[in-house]
């Protein structure tokens, strides 16, 4: 199995090689001949899990898989099983995952959650104002309200989504035999 992950990896132009010789492997150094970034034991596929989760349960849109691979490569984790999880957060379950981590964001600050009761009345004011500068200067103070409770909500479901991935990988992977982690 992990013969072919290699094989499929080195088709795409994602493996070692490939991007050691190109401009990531240039910024990344010796850091990206680490052999745990490319290997698809248990170690480095549970860090996987908390480099790949963490970001994509971050509200940093743009961000997730640039965040991912820093992260990876801090951890000794496996690069690709990191970018791969990026895709829990997708569009489709952004909104339901966003609405979530604000409603934990504002329990956790111990704010009663009545933001989605104005958004009519709040529309309607922002239909009124006059000018641009009035409206964003607006919105600005609207994002402002919900940026605190969602970087706090998003925060501590990723911390607990990350864990709870590194110990599931730990708990339903069985450990090599010794010999083979040795080598030999």
């Amino acid at each position: 199995m992990q013969h072919r992950l290699k094989k499929l990896l080195h088709r795409m132009r994602l493996s070692p090689e490939h991007i050691q010789a190109g401009k990531v492997g240039k910024w990344l150094g010796k850091h990206g001949v680490n052999p745990d970034l490319w290997s698809f034991r248990r170690g480095p596929v549970a860090r996987a899990m908390v480099a790949g989760l963490l970001p994509a349960t971050s509200p940093l849109l743009g961000l997730h898989h640039v965040l991912a691979v820093v992260l990876a490569v801090f951890l000794r984790a496996n690069v690709p099983t990191a970018v791969v999880l990026q895709a829990v957060n997708n569009p489709l379950t952004i909104p339901i995952y966003y609405t979530m981590a604000y409603h934990v964001g504002e329990v956790l600050l111990g704010r009663p959650a009545k933001y989605e009761t104005h958004i009519a009345e709040k529309i309607k004011k922002l239909d009124e104002t006059d000018g641009i500068r009035a409206k964003l200067r607006m919105l600005a103070g609207e994002l402002a309200m919900v940026a605190v409770p969602l970087m706090v909500g998003c925060s501590v479901i990723g911390v607990v989504v990350s864990v709870a991935g590194y110990g599931l990988i730990y708990a339903i992977w069985p450990d090599e035999p010794r010999e083979k982690r040795e080598g030999g």
